[in-house]
């Protein structure tokens, strides 16, 4: 288990078919909100990779005991959306002359790429040309000496604890069972 990982354990004197039964449904809810379809105490993960549903991983310990588990190993972002992060300088960040990896949002302004069309007899020369197309992300962020002040800086984001939200909808259904 990761070094950043949370344990939310709820205890109950339901049935063992219960506790499975309830342990499902946190699951899948788990999983609707890692693909970005549901939301918990009222967020919602905008940009949802894939990587983090994977990670949740459903397991029986026993007759009545089930966990449901975030695999940070799998998925660093379990801990983040978690606990949350303090604000990040990407100056401390960046190596020189190399991009810092991160993701745009959608509505950037469009990028240009270089397409090669014709594919005759090798004598012949194909043409190059580039043309401007829509991308939804480019996957990475540039900033030089002439970036604005303060536009390196990525704000600090709030805990989602979407295990703690699980944790408190698993504990209301254990007491409606």
């Amino acid at each position: 288990m990761a070094a950043n990982s949370f344990t939310y354990v709820i205890r109950t004197n339901l049935p063992p078919e219960a506790v499975s039964r309830i342990g499902m449904a946190i699951f899948a809810l788990w999983v609707d909100f890692a693909m970005g379809n549901g939301t918990l105490n009222g967020k919602r993960l905008v940009h949802p990779t894939g990587r983090y549903a994977a990670a949740i991983e459903y397991k029986q310990m026993g007759a009545a005991s089930v966990a449901i588990v975030a695999n940070e190993d799998a998925a660093p972002e379990a801990g983040i959306l978690e606990s949350g992060h303090g604000s990040v300088d990407l100056k401390t960040k960046l190596e020189h002359g190399r991009p810092y990896p991160m993701h745009r949002t959608p509505g950037a302004p469009p990028a240009t790429g270089l397409r090669r069309t014709g594919s005759g007899p090798p004598s012949l020369k194909p043409t190059m040309w580039a043309d401007i197309r829509a991308r939804e992300s480019s996957g990475f962020a540039s900033i030089g000496p002439n970036s604005a002040p303060g536009s390196w800086i990525i704000p600090p984001m709030p805990a989602y604890a979407p295990a703690l939200a699980l944790a408190a909808i698993a504990r209301s259904m254990a007491g409606q069972s």
